[in-house]
C-alpha cells in the first residue's frame, strides 16, 4: 500500500588505482499487494428468469447462480459472494451495497458447484436514462491460505419501474371461487327442497252421502207428496 524509493550514489575509492567509481543508483520499489483470481479456478454466472441481463427491476428480488469450476491439484474454499451497484466512472464510489452470502463450502479438484446470490435493487434508482456498475466478487481461498477473489459479473445496467397491472392469475383465481361458491349454493338448496318440499299434506275427505242410503219408510206418504208437488213447482 506505500512505495517508497531509495536512492544511493556512492562513491568509493578503490585502494589500487586511486580512481573513485561511482556505482549506479539502485532503486528498491515494494509494489501494491493485490488480491487476484487463481489460474486454476474459473467462475461464471447464469440470471434464471432474467431474460435481459442489463435490466433489473427495482425493489423485486433478482437471484443469480454463481458457478466454481476448480481445475487445479488442490482444493479451494468458496467463502462468499459480494455485490452492489458502483458508479461507472468510479468504482470508488458505491451506490447501492447488497447483503454478503458466506458459504466456506470446500470445491475439491476437478469439482464444480453453483452458489445462488440474491440481492434487491432500489426502487429509488428505477427509473430514468441512469446507469450502474453492477460488481460481483467472489472471495476464495485455497488449502494454503492463500486468498484470490474473481468477479463473476461487472456490467453496466440499469434499474426500470414494476408495473404491476392487471394479475390474470388472481382474477381466473376469484372466478374460480365464486363458480365453487355457486354450485355449493346449489347443492345445498336442492337438499332442502328434496327433503321438505317432497311432502304434501294429505287433503281431507268430505262425506256427502248417497241416495240410496236414505229409508223412506220412516217418512209418511203425505210429506213425500207434497216435496214432490213442490218440486214440480218449482
Amino acid at each position: 500500500w506505500y512505495q517508497r524509493r531509495v536512492r544511493e550514489a556512492v562513491v568509493s575509492t578503490q585502494s589500487t588505482g586511486g580512481e573513485p567509481i561511482v556505482h549506479e543508483e539502485r532503486t528498491t520499489e515494494e509494489e501494491d499487494f493485490v488480491i487476484k483470481a487463481s489460474p486454476d479456478a474459473k467462475v461464471f454466472y447464469a440470471f434464471p428468469k432474467m431474460s435481459d441481463e442489463t435490466r433489473f427491476p427495482g425493489g423485486k428480488m433478482v437471484k443469480t447462480l454463481i458457478g466454481f469450476q476448480n481445475n487445479g491439484h488442490k482444493s479451494f474454499i468458496v467463502e462468499n459472494v459480494e455485490a452492489g451497484f458502483r458508479y461507472p466512472m468510479d468504482y470508488n464510489y458505491v451506490i447501492q451495497n447488497f447483503t454478503s452470502f458466506r458459504y466456506n463450502r470446500e470445491v475439491a479438484p476437478g469439482a464444480t458447484q453453483t452458489f445462488l446470490y440474491m440481492f434487491v435493487p432500489s426502487e429509488q434508482l428505477a427509473g430514468g436514462s441512469r446507469t450502474f456498475s453492477l460488481v460481483m466478487s467472489l472471495n476464495y481461498k485455497d488449502d494454503e491460505g492463500n486468498l484470490f477473489i474473481d468477479s463473476p459479473f461487472n456490467e453496466t445496467v440499469s434499474v426500470y419501474e414494476v408495473d404491476e397491472g392487471f394479475d390474470t392469475e388472481i382474477f381466473f383465481m376469484y372466478i374460480l371461487l365464486a363458480a365453487f361458491f355457486g354450485i355449493m349454493l346449489f347443492g345445498a338448496q336442492y337438499l332442502l327442497s328434496s327433503a321438505f318440499g317432497g311432502r304434501k299434506p294429505a287433503r281431507k275427505t268430505i262425506e256427502t252421502g248417497t241416495g240410496g242410503g236414505i229409508d223412506y219408510d220412516y217418512i209418511p206418504r203425505d210429506h213425500l207428496k207434497k216435496s214432490a208437488k213442490a218440486g214440480k213447482r218449482d
